[in-house]
């Protein structure tokens, strides 16, 4: 048995922003049961070696990887996470 499953057994469920967002996201996957993994876009020393490369600010830090068995769940897990970010009102803060 593989230590690690075959590349064609993960699927990316989500392109994160930040790595605040990545973390997140494989953190609620995970207390939802689902293994996953961050896969950082980040390409260390590039942007000094090869000026022009690398586009600053192309809007994706890293993917969040699933088994494929898991993907509809993932999906549907990132997408009531997302929405509830988006539906929670502001805190305020005390004076």
């Amino acid at each position: 048995m593989p230590l690690l499953p075959h590349p064609r057994d993960i699927v990316v469920v989500h392109e994160a922003a930040s790595e605040f967002e990545a973390i997140a996201i494989r953190d609620i996957l995970e207390g939802a049961g689902i293994r996953a993994m961050i896969r950082s876009r980040l390409l260390p020393a590039y942007e000094i070696l090869l000026p022009g490369m690398i586009e600053p600010g192309a809007g994706v830090y890293a993917d969040i990887l699933v088994l494929t068995q898991h993907e509809e769940e993932a999906r549907r897990v990132i997408a009531e996470y997302l929405n509830a970010l988006r539906t929670q009102p502001a805190e305020e803060s005390s004076p």
